[in-house]
């Protein structure tokens, strides 16, 4: 069966420099997508577009910016609203962090807030005017199944914050066939779990729980063609969501599996 997928020839990643968002920019550039790429790691970032265009990908902008500060969502926003009408924004940046909320340290919670919260609304507003007005486009928003945990804290309570904005965002722009889609990857081999919080993440967590960010990426996009709002990539994933969302699931896995 043909792929029902809107055409993209225009894409603007977050978090674009490692994982999920890495492999959105790989797979997009394959297709020979104009691509305006977000990170706050210069090198890794430059690396990526190096690598890109020398496959032989169309134009590949890299945007050094940190979106846990002001300056950082000002520039992004700016860019924006000066870019041609965008055939696809990916809201993906993101990190995660661990241990009792009342530990969490108030740099690293404020951040979070802005990163998971503030940017993505920022950049869906700078973005959709022009996607409405030419009744064309389309937004992934990275949320993640961690939201249905109970013991996932702050880093919970922001991609919950996404989804539902996701989830009204695709109520209001629908009638515009601007397509919105909430993805929840569950454990994705991605730079994420590399970091002090969840260093040991992978011995812990069962190997097979995991699963590659260029299947996530993959299944994402072609979930586009869909009539899917939320995209939970993996019969397993959506087996485990579905035993989340009805409380079916065992207090010590939980406390031993969530990172």
């Amino acid at each position: 069966m043909a792929s029902t997928r809107p055409m993209i020839k225009s894409a603007f990643i977050t978090g674009a420099a490692h994982g999920i968002g890495a492999a959105f920019a790989r797979k997009l550039a394959a297709e020979n997508v104009q691509l305006w790429l977000v990170d706050k790691e210069r090198d890794a970032l430059m690396a990526l577009a190096t690598d890109l265009k020398s496959r032989g990908a169309a134009a590949v902008e890299p945007i050094v910016a940190n979106l846990g500060n002001a300056a950082g969502r000002d520039a992004v926003v700016d860019i924006l609203n000066d870019l041609p009408p965008l055939d696809l924004l990916v809201n993906n940046a993101g990190f995660g962090s661990s241990g009792p909320f009342h530990e969490h340290q108030r740099e690293e919670m404020l951040a979070m807030l802005q990163v998971h919260m503030s940017a993505p609304a920022r950049f869906c507003r700078a973005a959709l005017p022009a996607m409405v007005a030419r009744r064309k486009g389309a937004i992934i928003n990275v949320c993640s199944l961690a939201q249905l945990l109970p013991l996932s804290g702050i880093y919970g309570a922001t991609k919950t914050f996404l989804y539902t904005f996701s989830k009204m965002l695709d109520g209001e722009v629908s009638p515009h066939d601007i397509k919105i889609q909430a993805l929840l990857p569950g454990y994705a081999s991605t730079a994420f779990h590399d970091t002090g919080h969840y260093a040991d993440a992978r011995h812990r967590v069962p190997k097979f729980l995991w699963m590659s960010a260029d299947v996530v990426a993959e299944v994402s996009l072609r979930d586009l063609g869909s009539a899917k709002f939320e995209c939970i990539p993996g019969a397993l994933n959506r087996c485990i969501a579905f035993m989340l969302r009805n409380r079916l699931y065992s207090s010590r896995l939980l406390q031993r599996w969530v990172v």
